[in-house]
């Protein structure tokens, strides 16, 4: 891989809790899974922009759970794609990395950020068992009959379907319906970017709390360090993140 360090973040780079941020020489076609991911450099100032916000929203996470989730690198890069279709990131774990589109979406309030925490969980998801996409345990608590979509890689046009509703029961958004890998983590992301409104969804959506309830243990059960991440409570700052629209 021809990857380089983003030479302005070298002088902080040992203060930092995350894994190194790198940004592309040339365009990279790397094979993972049944397909390939394709990027293109970043312009130099969006990849500082994205490495500026991914501290700010990574500095929650114990240095631990980089480690446990098999995360070494974020790669900062443009034109993301996996086979042919525009993704604003993608958790590639065969090659230990985080690929993050600095461009796309990134004018969209509170999309950025929500992408970072939902694609990192995905690596969580991974390292945990090895299998994304199946969990008995958390489809179990879906309110009886529901069936998840056809994953979230047929729904990335789909407009709005990354925002917020409280008119789908069990559900934060319409994205969640689409995958149990999707509905993981989508409430792993909106539990840390709007732990309020997660607060108080759960008080009158059991289903929804009893996921919440699960995703906080299956976090402890996989990184100890990380038990604090999900708190959520009066004692919690709240976020400044709206809720947005997205087409993902």
């Amino acid at each position: 891989m021809m990857f380089i360090a983003i030479t302005c973040l070298g002088l902080i780079q040992p203060m930092l809790t995350t894994p190194p941020c790198v940004e592309l020489k040339v365009p990279v076609v790397i094979q993972a899974g049944g397909g390939a991911i394709t990027c293109e450099p970043s312009p130099f100032d969006d990849a500082l922009d994205s490495a500026v916000r991914i501290q700010r929203e990574f500095k929650a996470y114990p240095t631990a759970l980089f480690a446990r989730a098999g995360c070494e690198r974020i790669v900062l890069c443009t034109k993301l794609a996996y086979a042919g279709q525009l993704r604003a990131a993608i958790p590639d774990w065969e090659h230990n990395t985080l690929y993050i589109d600095t461009q796309r979406g990134a004018k969209s309030r509170g999309y950025p950020e929500h992408v970072l925490h939902h694609e990192f969980f995905h690596l969580i998801d991974h390292a945990d068992d090895g299998d994304v996409y199946r969990d008995e345990t958390w489809s179990a608590l879906n309110p009886t009959g529901f069936r998840y979509g056809n994953g979230g890689v047929n729904a990335q046009t789909t407009r709005n379907t990354g925002a917020l509703t409280d008119t789908i029961p069990g559900f934060l958004t319409h994205y969640a319906t689409t995958g149990v890998e999707e509905d993981k983590a989508e409430l792993f992301a909106f539990s840390i970017t709007h732990k309020d409104y997660i607060a108080t969804r759960i008080q009158t959506d059991i289903t929804l709390g009893a996921k919440f309830t699960r995703l906080k243990a299956l976090l402890v059960d996989f990184c100890p360090d990380a038990k604090d991440l999900l708190n959520i409570g009066d004692d919690v700052s709240t976020t400044s993140h709206s809720a947005y629209l997205s087409s993902r």
